[in-house]
């Protein structure tokens, strides 16, 4: 897919003082000790980190980053002239701050002007600071003791307690000042706490998937989905991904339903809404999971298509859609297109003609390096197994030059339905099936529906085995009529 980039809005002059005043910024660093002379301030936006602001020595060690319009709320980041991290910050409370380093620790030694919320983030990273001293050695003894030893349970047990120290700190945080972004940073980190009792089912089992679902249920509880501030923090993204990674199923229809059930709960207007379809949008689209091409297409339906992404460029918008409609003729249940493509003897030979349980589309090009490793792989399933497996291949070479077409075919023993791509009745095959490069193979069942796409060679005979063997099954089971 062509790379989709995404083009900020710039945004206009503010015309009044006073929405200039309002919307302007002064930050102010006053170091100690400090060599640099310049610094920079960045900003978190999902897995990376963008320059938001320079600032110059003004001599005494006072630094002032300064603009006339209002930075977004998030975790920022001073950077010195090495490009390396000196601290971080919240911007959330207050846009005119000052931050006093007296020494050379820039947590310890931090003083803070004109804004509650970095009072209380200091405070909390000094606690956390002084909680990391102490469970370190600990640590680092369990490494060497035997894990079941009684000074392995009591050193565990030390841990635990100093963690849930941690936790109280959080939940203090979150009680006393609940409409704060810190707030909301803690709720982002908060553990689902997973029920310890199985529920019991009609037949008088316990439940096994419970805790699955009661966390799958809950994951998002304790998130602010509206908190724009979230997006700009290094935690928002690796939320997500642990949710469609870890959580949940793999298979397009969970995905897409959880895709929107997630987005039905953002501002449509917000950065996090933006952020978060953008961010799946690339995901899934760089996926290389079977059938995942199919959550590229619903995205583009019910949002790129609909006006959902108005903060897109138009041409981002086109490209996505365009390479939506690419993959739409071949998703995983769909009716192949029919193919209608003359052989070696110059003949017209139809896909949909074919009367297998199973069809093999084979694209090929003579002198694709990885044709000819993918080919033998494919002769050797053929020759071996099509007959007890009533699969046939229907192999589509790329080259007009039939001379080629038939010299490669005779000397790689390729006994198939052998036809020239280029000289077709129907459509052309690039875009019937997405058709971008060399070898692809496409696995039909008898109803020419497709249901396996960009397989190996070596992979045929475990896959067609595998669904006949389901689709057996299938059949044999009677249906529930409960339901």
């Amino acid at each position: 897919m062509k790379k989709l980039i995404l083009i900020a809005l710039i945004a206009g002059f503010f015309l009044q003082l006073k929405a200039q005043e309002k919307d302007s910024y002064r930050i102010e660093l006053k170091f100690q000790n400090i060599a640099d002379s310049i610094l920079y301030m960045a900003n978190y936006y999902g897995d990376k980190t963008y320059l938001a602001d320079t600032a110059y020595s003004k001599g005494d060690g006072v630094f002032v980053f300064q603009k006339s319009r209002k930075p977004e709320g998030g975790l920022y980041i001073i950077v010195n002239q090495q490009k390396k991290s000196m601290f971080e910050f919240l911007v959330s409370d207050s846009r005119q701050m000052k931050f006093e380093i007296n020494g050379n620790d820039f947590v310890k030694d931090m003083r803070v002007f004109n804004s509650r919320e970095n009072e209380l983030f200091f405070q909390y990273l000094n606690f956390s600071g002084d909680l990391y001293a102490k469970v370190k050695p600990l640590n680092d003894r369990l490494k060497v003791l035997p894990a079941n030893s009684d000074s392995a349970e009591i050193l565990k047990s030390e841990v635990k307690s100093i963690n849930n120290q941690m936790i109280d700190y959080k939940e203090n945080i979150m009680q006393k000042y609940p409409q704060t972004f810190l707030a909301a940073f803690f709720a982002l980190l908060k553990e689902i706490p997973v029920p310890d009792t199985l529920p019991v089912l009609p037949d008088g089992s316990r439940d096994s998937t419970y805790p699955y679902k009661y966390y799958k249920a809950h994951f998002w509880d304790y998130t602010h989905l509206n908190d724009d501030r979230l997006v700009r923090t290094p935690l928002f993204h690796k939320k997500v991904d642990t949710y469609f990674d870890q959580v949940v199923a793999k298979s397009p229809d969970s995905i897409v339903y959880e895709i929107d059930r997630l987005l039905s709960k953002m501002n449509e207007t917000g950065d996090m809404y933006k952020f978060t379809l953008w961010h799946l949008t690339i995901k899934f689209d760089e996926s290389q999971i079977m059938g995942h091409d199919a959550i590229l297409v619903h995205l583009s339906d019910a949002y790129f298509s609909k006006g959902k992404a108005s903060w897109l460029n138009a041409d981002v918008v086109k490209n996505i859609q365009e390479e939506a409609n690419k993959r739409r003729n071949t998703l995983l249940g769909e009716l192949a297109p029919n193919l209608i493509m003359l052989d070696t003897n110059q003949k017209p030979r139809s896909l949909h003609e074919l009367k297998n349980d199973y069809v093999v589309l084979f694209f090929w090009d003579p002198n694709c390096g990885h044709c000819k490793k993918e080919t033998p792989k494919i002769v050797d399933f053929y020759d071996n197994f099509a007959k007890e497996l009533n699969v046939e291949v229907f192999a589509v070479c790329a080259d007009t030059n039939m001379v080629e077409m038939k010299k490669y075919i005779k000397q790689k023993k390729m006994n198939f339905v052998n036809v020239n791509g280029p000289r077709a009745y129907t459509s052309d095959y690039h875009d019937l099936y997405n058709i971008f490069s060399t070898p692809v193979i496409i696995v039909l069942d008898k109803n020419k529906r497709i249901i396996a796409k960009r397989l190996a060679g070596e992979q045929l005979k475990e896959f067609i085995e595998n669904h006949r063997k389901y689709s057996e099954l299938e059949k044999s089971t009677p249906p529930d009529k409960s339901r």
